[in-house]
Formats: C-alpha cells, structure tokens, sequence
C-alpha cells in the first residue's frame, strides 16, 4: 500500500518552473553531509535524505589528510566571532586563529605521520608516509567515521540544517520543458511508515541497496521531489548512479581481504600505523583507532567470485581470526579482546564513466569513484569533491556564475580521481604481493623511502596537497605574460606560511621578524601559541580571494609608482588602497544580487549564516613598510578582507607564489573559492587590477 505526501514549502527558484528546493542531496554519509554544511552556509536551501535511520557505528574511513584538514580550517572559522570583533584588536583575541570545527575534530582525533615497519619485534624503520613540510597540518588525522559524521552534523544543525532519515530514492530524472527549454530534476522517494526500509534479503555490508518494489503489507509515504539540481553522495552502490545507467567501469581485485575493529592487547607498541612482517613474510596492517582499539587488514589471498561468495562473515569468529592473527604476526603477539566489526571484503576500483547527467544531476564521493582502502583516500576525495562543486553550483543559483562554470566539475574532479586509483592501487599492490623478490627487497625499499618520501615536494601524495587542476575555463594563464613553472601555475593550491600584523602589537602570535625558521620549528611553536597565516585569512566557502603580493614596493626607499621592472610600472600604498576600494564597490556591485528567489529558506525564513561577501583582498609586502605613509594609505587599518596590509615574514609567501620579493614589481593572485589558483597576473598597478577585472567578468555573470 502506499501513500503520497507533499511536505515541501519552499518557495520556487529563479527558474520558470516550480521547485520544492535548489538542491536534493541523497545520502547523508560524510561527504553528504558535508555538501549541505557547505550549501547551507552559502546561503543555498538543500534537503538532503538518508535511507538510513541511524548512524553506522561502523569505523569506516579513518583518515583526514592535510588538504582535507585545511578545508575544515577554511570552512570552520567562527563567522559570528569575525562580525562582532570590537574595533580595538588589544581587547579581543584574534577571531581568525578560533575555529570551533576544526578544534573538535583535532581534539577527538590522533595525529599520525608514520607508518612503522616491523619485522618481528625489531622496528625496521619509520616511514614518513603522511608527514608533510608544505601544509600547517604535517600529518593525518585519525578518526573513525561516525564520530566525523557527527561533528558534521552538529555544525549543520547549528546553521538550522537537518538530515531527513529514513528516505529512500526510488527514481529521479531530468524532465526538459521543450516550450520553456527548461530544466529540473524530478526524484521519487519513499519513506515505511513502520520506520525501516532494511528488508530481510538485504546484504549490508559496505553500504550495498538491493532495491526492490514494497514489501507486501508494509505501507509507505511516497513523495515526489522536484529539485534545480540533484548530487548524488550515496555511495559505491549508489542508486542514482544505476538510475540513471552511468557505467561504473574498473575492476575489483581478485584478493579477498578481512578487515578487524576491535580492542586488542600486543606486545609491540600500536599508537601508529604498523605494517608488521611475521616469519612468513605476509603483512599484516594495523591502524589505530582509539586507545587500546585498531583497525586490522589481512589479506586472505586471491579468490574467483563464486569462492568469495561462499565466505560467510557470520562464520568468520573471533577465534578463527586470532589463528589467523597468530600465523601472521608471529613471533609478535597480539591478543584479540572484542570486535566490533570483523567481515570479509573485496577491493573495487571503478570510476563512473561521467559524474553528471544533463547538467542537472552530480556524482560525488564513492556514488562517482571507489578505490583500494590503501592510503585512505576515499573519504578525502568526497569532501573535496563537493568542496570544488558546491561553489560553483551556489553562484549559479543566485544569478551570479553561468550554468557552464558547473562544466569544470567534469573537467577537474575525474582526473583527480583517476590519479588517486592509481596510487592506491599502487601501495594496495606493495602490501599484498607474494612476489619473493618483493619480500626479499622489502627491508631494502623500505628504508631508502624514509630518505625519498621527506623530499617530496609538496609532501607525499597521500597527503593530497599536490593535485592540480589544469587550464580550463575558470583557469586561466595571462595572455601575454611569461609562462610561470607548474609549481606556480593556476589550478595549483593556494599554499601557505605565516603572516605579521603591521601595526598590531596586542597579540604575540609572529616571530621576531628576520629570524629564520623552518615549517617543523613553526609547528612545534604552534601546539604552545597559536600564529596567524594565510590560510586563516581564507575564510569560506563561497569567497574569491585576492592576493596582493606588492614585494619590496612599500618599503621607505621604495614607495614610488612608474617604475618600470621587467616592463611592468611599480605601484605605491595610497595607489594599491584606491584599486582595492574601487574595484571590491566595483564588483560588489556587479555580481553580487541584493536579492535572489533562489536562496530563500523554506516559510520565508532567510538565513544569518551564510557568507554575504563575494570577494575578499589581502595585501601582502615581503618587506618593512613606510608606516607613515602605509599608515596614511589606510592599508594597516583596513578591515578583514578589505585591503588590509599583512607582513610576509621571511619573504616565505612570495617565494611559494613565485614572487619576486626584492625589487619586484608585486603580483595578484585570485584564488577560487576552493582556494585553488584561478588567474595570476605579474603587477600591482592599474594594469594588473584591470586584467583581475576582466578575468573576473569572464567566469562571472553581472547582475547590472
């Protein structure tokens, strides 16, 4: 039996057609969650439903790695603290270096930078698999899903946000308007009045639907969904991805792994990741999770299809996996107390064939891609898929980008997730290979990545900080300037150091300026006393942020205009102040819609949470300044965002942008709202604001 419902009031979108809300998001995991949080505070209406009524209490994924770490800092700065700061700085602490969110994940989770390779009990070496020198984060976080899940969630709810439990996605579609020629998705979806949707025939492990028609006597809320946009994020089964017949191509990995959470006792110590070689040479894999509690992974060697579907995990006992534990650890001993999830599993890696369907329906997460738990990248990639998407789908919601801005999720996010198979697929093969020449060389290679891996640059890759995206449409190089090297190219992540106040002598949160010191010496010093950089200045999400790096120019010998340096005129203080003003009232103006149909909450309540500002600048000078003349420029005293004269101590940041920090003629960066590098221009006079204007407008729609 089934019942209809209408249960949405939202008002309709900018659209000519009616909607019930902008944006329908189906699973509420991790990167589910997270795309509401990011809509939310953007100021974009999304419902998003999960079949599920209660939160697995499964561990899942496990690590968060730097680049995912530095988003949360950008998503996570306290608004509310930044609006109410009083005007006098030496009377409040400084709101930028407060982050609620972040806190709370740092708090509950444990830092990990190495992975410890034993053999037996003799601790072979410590391999710097997830330190890093190039992000403030130099490591990976460890915490078990359900508690980031959590964490999510609360931030959500904070803003008004909800997850609708206990609906299931039956159907969605594109439905085109020939007379119109508009679009919008339309989705079915239907919720047991009993309070479970789980049928007795259902496999659950790792998240598999079997979707079938309702069960005879159960009955049913149906409701039909009409939505702008629909993003899938319900996971490696997901039915939006067969829905919609997107082929989901790759292969899964012949080996059968067994994959233990539970608390344990051992004789070796276990507060990091171990890779442990017993006397017969397999691997065996140990994560921590909490104190006294670990994740295991064991391969259980390669099996054909039907030989897998013959293992039952209800069979697997504890005691048949301590035997198991005891022939691969030995001589090392490890004692089994519990487990709170111990099954069998087979890796797939796969990639949907595209992750959109008519421009009106997204994949992200593992709905779009699904790889090896090697590296644990999975997770990762989900957040950071929404947080290139979600942007660029709020703009265009609110009038302010084109439709085709949503092309480059296709063009950038795919790639990413090929490279990311391939390196766990790579380290997947490393930890289950039988290959006697791999066992006997193993010592070997191992130690010699201790040496390779510190001098990666931009860290290991696990560790996310290198990806790329290459020259698109929102990418852009200068038409005729000089080619920059790739480390400085747009698309690359906008990369980070520390910064002074100029002027501001409340807070000791900088180094004595000259001293030398190294990104380790810096976070050390930051676990006693935190320190203001430029990734705290990054505040999203939603938010183009301008770099003016001005190099020498502002320096008491320096402050002149028309100097010309490599055929590019150098600028002063009071010049740069009048370009920032000028041109945020300019664009301001241009792109930002007093008012829009689009982002209005459900019963007309409109919301305080999210970002007003579409723009933000921050002017940095490699150099000591002319503070009477900065002064007088009103650079020092600018608001956040506004112009606002930072110190680049050690000239670090100029030098990781690829600027000239002696007698340079300054350089602008526009980073997107993902903080990745949109367009780069060499300058910081009039001819430069002028390009930053004109690449503005070419990725941009005016609302004038």
């Amino acid at each position: 039996m089934v019942s209809t419902t209408t249960t949405s009031t939202a008002q309709p979108s900018t659209s000519l057609h009616p909607t019930d809300i902008p944006v329908l998001i189906v699973g509420a995991g991790p990167t589910g969650i997270f795309t509401a949080l990011l809509l939310t505070k953007m100021g974009i209406p999304c419902r998003l439903i999960e079949r599920e009524h209660e939160v697995s209490k499964l561990s899942k994924a496990l690590a968060l790695h730097a680049r995912t770490l530095e988003i949360l800092q950008m998503v996570g700065i306290d608004l509310g603290a930044l609006n109410h700061q009083g005007d006098d700085p030496a009377k409040h602490e400084n709101p930028l270096l407060k982050n609620p969110l972040l806190e709370k994940f740092l708090a509950n989770g444990n830092k990990v930078s190495d992975f410890h390779m034993y053999f037996g009990h003799t601790l072979s070496s410590k391999m710097p698999t997830l330190k890093n020198t190039e992000s403030h984060f130099g490591y990976a976080l460890f915490l078990e899903q359900s508690l980031t899940v959590a964490f999510l969630t609360e931030e959500l709810e904070k803003l008004g946000g909800r997850i609708d439990r206990g609906w299931e996605l039956m159907d969605t579609k594109v439905v085109e308007d020939e007379k119109s020629g508009q679009s919008w998705v339309e989705t079915t979806i239907r919720r047991a009045k009993d309070g479970t949707n789980i049928r007795s025939t259902e496999n659950k492990i790792f998240g598999a639907i079997e979707l079938e028609v309702e069960q005879e006597g159960k009955e049913y809320d149906l409701e039909v969904v009409r939505s702008e946009y629909l993003i899938a994020t319900d996971g490696g089964k997901s039915v939006v991805r067969h829905k919609l017949n997107i082929p989901f191509t790759g292969k899964t990995r012949p080996n059968q792994m067994i994959l233990y959470d539970g608390h344990v006792k051992a004789d070796i110590p276990l507060d990091q990741v171990i890779v442990l070689h017993g006397d017969i040479g397999a691997p065996l894999i140990i994560m921590p999770v909490a104190v006294g509690r670990v994740r295991m992974m064991l391969n259980n060697g390669p099996m054909t299809p039907e030989e897998h579907a013959r293992c039952n995990s209800e069979e697997l006992t504890l005691e048949k996996f301590q035997e198991m534990v005891d022939k691969t650890a030995y001589p090392v001993k490890i004692q089994l107390l519990d487990h709170e999830w111990l099954t069998y599993y087979r890796v797939n890696e796969r990639i949907a064939e595209r992750y959109t369907h008519k421009d009106r329906i997204f994949l992200a997460g593992d709905a779009a891609h699904v790889h090896s738990p090697a590296g644990g990248q999975g997770l990762n990639m989900g957040l950071q898929d929404v947080f290139n998407l979600t942007w660029k789908m709020a703009l265009v919601l609110k009038g302010t980008a084109p439709t085709s801005i949503l092309d480059t999720y296709e063009a950038e996010r795919p790639q990413v997730a090929a490279d990311i198979i391939q390196l766990s697929s790579n380290l997947f093969n490393s930890a289950v290979s039988d290959s006697f020449i791999l066992r006997m060389l193993r010592r070997v290679i191992l130690h010699a990545l201790t040496y390779i891996l510190p001098r990666i640059p931009h860290g290991p890759p696990v560790c996310m900080l290198r990806i790329r995206y290459h020259e698109n449409a929102i990418n852009k190089i200068h038409p005729t300037q000089p080619l920059p090297s790739d480390e400085f190219k747009v698309g690359a992540r906008a990369r980070d150091g520390c910064l002074s106040i100029i002027g501001d002598h409340s807070h000791d949160i900088v180094n004595d300026i000259g001293v030398a010191r190294t990104i380790e010496e810096d976070m050390v010093e930051e676990e006693e006393k935190p320190r203001l950089r430029l990734h705290h200045l990054l505040i999203g999400p939603g938010i183009f942020h301008i770099l003016v790096f001005t190099s020498d120019m502002l320096h008491p010998k320096n402050n002149r205009s028309g100097k010309m340096i490599q055929g590019i005129s150098t600028t002063t203080a009071q010049e740069i102040a009048k370009q920032v003003e000028n041109r945020l009232a300019t664009w301001q103006a241009s792109y930002v819609s007093s008012s829009s149909p689009s982002v209005i909450v459900s019963n007309n309540k409109t919301s305080n949470h999210h970002q007003e500002k579409l723009f933000m600048v921050h002017v940095i000078s490699a150099s000591a300044v002319d503070t009477a003349v900065v002064s007088a420029s009103g650079l020092i005293t600018k608001a956040l965002g506004e112009g606002k004269l930072y110190l680049d101590e050690n000239e670090i940041l100029h030098e990781r942008y690829g600027v000239a920090a002696k007698r340079g003629p300054g350089s602008i960066f526009v980073l997107r709202p993902d903080s990745h590098i949109g367009y780069k221009v060499m300058g910081a006079d009039e001819s430069a604001w002028q390009d930053v204007e004109e690449y503005l407008g070419s990725i941009l729609t005016t609302q004038l």
